[in-house]
């Protein structure tokens, strides 16, 4: 049941972005990109338990385009709902490139892991 309420939603999405032009998905893309670092807000923590990483984007050879830290401290809920952005942000992403035949050099960027910083979820700096 979940899974068929997840495949409607996408099909949804699909088609309100498929007939949209370039440049309002685009906007639409960065409108979701503000959407998904407002729901992180702060992204306070009391240690590194409380931190997480979200892959939005995909890159040509793939992987994901950016990774953004985020606290689950908030509960579930919060949590779920940056997911769901994020996925729709992805789908928006790809959709996108497809449509505007993007290329790119074929790197693959590694997941970085998390860091609670001065009580703050970060991209650990260590990682490259």
């Amino acid at each position: 049941m979940l899974f068929r309420g997840t495949f409607t939603v996408a099909c949804v999405t699909l088609s309100v972005s498929v007939g949209a032009d370039q440049a309002g998905d685009e906007a639409q893309l960065k409108a979701l990109h503000a959407e998904i670092v407002q729901l992180i807000g702060a992204a306070t923590c009391i240690n590194l338990v409380h931190c997480r990483v979200v892959a939005l984007g995909t890159r040509p050879c793939g992987g994901a385009a950016e990774y953004l830290a985020y606290s689950n401290l908030a509960g579930q809920s919060k949590r779920e709902a940056i997911e769901a952005k994020a996925y729709e942000y992805t789908f928006l992403f790809e959709d996108l490139q497809r449509a505007t035949k993007q290329v790119g050099t074929c790197e693959v960027l590694s997941q970085p892991r998390p860091a609670c910083v001065d009580g703050r979820c970060r991209i650990d700096a260590g990682v490259q």
